[in-house]
């Protein structure tokens, strides 16, 4: 195996225990309780999207470690239908961004801004969206990649293309 290759298979063990790390610590949190403030609290359902969306990050870095082991071996896996990372990523920002913007979770160290004026306000409304906006730009875009169709043989035959010259 050359220097090339075992690189390769080297980024794709550290995504195996980066993914595997992950999920441990997501089973930690939900079950031995780090997570003690769930008794009544209205906001619950945003915790849980929170562990799922960590847990498809796991799953996502032990997949990608997986593929780029097979690939340094020399057997390549095909290629994923959908842009999953390009899903995850979307997702995970967006879950952030709503999560800082609508104080979502249990924050108890933090002391939440008010503002005192409302052009304060809506600066703080307008990157937001941007960022919802580009996020949605990049969940979809993943999505699309898994419906485009694969290009078939013969399909370049209707094209005329210039000869190169010798």
């Amino acid at each position: 195996m050359d220097a090339r290759h075992r690189g390769i298979q080297i980024f794709g063990w550290f995504f195996v225990v980066a993914g595997y790390i992950l999920a441990l610590l997501l089973i930690r949190g939900i079950f031995i309780g780090t997570t003690r403030g769930f008794a009544g609290h209205p906001n619950i359902p945003w915790v849980v999207l929170g562990y799922l969306l960590f847990f498809a990050i796991a799953f996502y870095l032990f997949a990608v470690g997986r593929r780029l082991i097979s690939v340094a071996k020399g057997k390549p896996r095909p290629k994923p239908r959908f842009g999953w990372g390009r899903i995850v990523l979307g997702a995970l920002v967006i879950f952030g961004a709503a999560t800082a913007q609508f104080h979502l979770l249990p924050l108890r160290h933090f002391i939440r801004q008010e503002h005192q004026k409302q052009a304060q306000t809506a600066a703080q409304i307008i990157p937001a969206l941007v960022v919802y906006v580009s996020c949605v730009l990049l969940i979809l875009s993943g999505i699309r990649k898994g419906f485009r169709r694969a290009p078939t043989p013969g399909a370049e035959a209707h094209m005329i293309l210039p000869q190169a010259r010798r």
